[in-house]
């Protein structure tokens, strides 16, 4: 987590946000004892369970945004994501990556298709054995509260960075949009794909499977898998940056076209209808080719072209 925030005195408003933050992650965190989320993955087919108001409305924005993306955002992807150990347990120094065999991700797939249950701030998980992780909408959200708590302390002019999410509150003290980079898939961390302009109260979220991956027999898996086929997505994309109002549908539609593929996601924008239709897009294709939306154009500082990519502005 990094705040920058412009304010004559900004200490109380930071420390405000991290106490936010920590108050989402004991809500949202799967690790944690006592969490909603732990709580409910252990009633799982059992019982309903009574979360916070918070944890109810994030799991209702969870479900919207996997219908609407015919479940290429998948909140209940947990068993899958751990057999191929990019679940919960995993970490730098003791995550087990291995590749499950074809009848184990059938049976484990059998957990994912029902979403949780609400009613009001119950909820419930229709079979047992399944898991919710909200891994991939979780930091969009916590943005958007870290916004609300520097805002009620008098703070118009921040930037907020939660893993791969950046957010614009206001603009820079001189008035000008906040500038982020993009980075270059290829790069290794260290090259950038471009620097975009982010318009104020926007948010900026960025998925890749270049950012966790393994290797076996020859092969590389990465982390975004595919809900439909319990496999890493092969959608032909490299990475994709979202960039809408709200944070937490940034964070999941970033996962969810990349899941997708360039064409699904462009025929959304192009659409003028649902969700997507109301964000920007930066789609890098596995020819690097960068397809960058119309809303973004202004501001745009393309950086890869010696690394052979080519952009394309798309226009409705």
């Amino acid at each position: 987590m990094s705040i920058t925030a412009y304010h004559r005195d900004p200490a109380e408003a930071l420390v405000a946000a991290q106490q936010a933050v920590n108050r989402l992650d004991a809500l949202w965190s799967r690790t944690r004892p006592g969490s909603d989320v732990t709580r409910l993955n252990a009633a799982a087919g059992a019982e309903p369970v009574e979360v916070d108001p918070d944890t109810a409305a994030l799991l209702e924005k969870a479900n919207a945004a996997a219908l609407e993306s015919e479940m290429a955002f998948d909140p209940v992807l947990a068993p899958v994501m751990d057999a191929w150990g990019f679940g919960a347990t995993e970490s730098e120094t003791t995550a087990v990556h291995r590749v499950p065999d074809q009848a184990e991700l059938e049976k484990l797939l059998s957990l994912t298709r029902d979403l949780p249950v609400l009613d009001g701030d119950t909820v419930s998980l229709p079979i047992a054995g399944q898991a919710v992780d909200l891994g991939a909408i979780a930091k969009g959200a916590a943005a958007a509260d870290v916004v609300e708590v520097l805002t009620a302390h008098g703070v118009d002019s921040a930037v907020i960075a939660l893993g791969g999410n950046i957010t614009a509150l206001g603009t820079r003290p001189d008035g000008s949009p906040f500038r982020v980079y993009v980075r270059d898939p290829q790069g290794g961390g260290e090259d950038y794909l471009c620097m975009m302009s982010l318009p104020a109260g926007r948010t900026c979220s960025t998925s890749g499977g270049y950012e966790r991956y393994f290797e076996a027999n020859g092969q590389t898996y990465h982390h975004i898998v595919d809900p439909e086929t319990g496999y890493p997505a092969q959608s032909g994309l490299r990475s994709v940056t979202v960039v809408a109002e709200d944070p937490a549908l940034a964070d999941a539609w970033s996962t969810a076209l990349y899941v997708l593929g360039a064409e699904e996601a462009l025929t959304r924008w192009e659409s003028g209808e649902g969700t997507v239709a109301g964000m920007d897009l930066i789609l890098v294709t596995e020819e690097d080719h960068v397809y960058v939306t119309q809303g973004l154009e202004e501001g745009l500082e393309p950086l890869g072209e010696e690394a052979g990519y080519t952009y394309e502005i798309v226009r409705r």
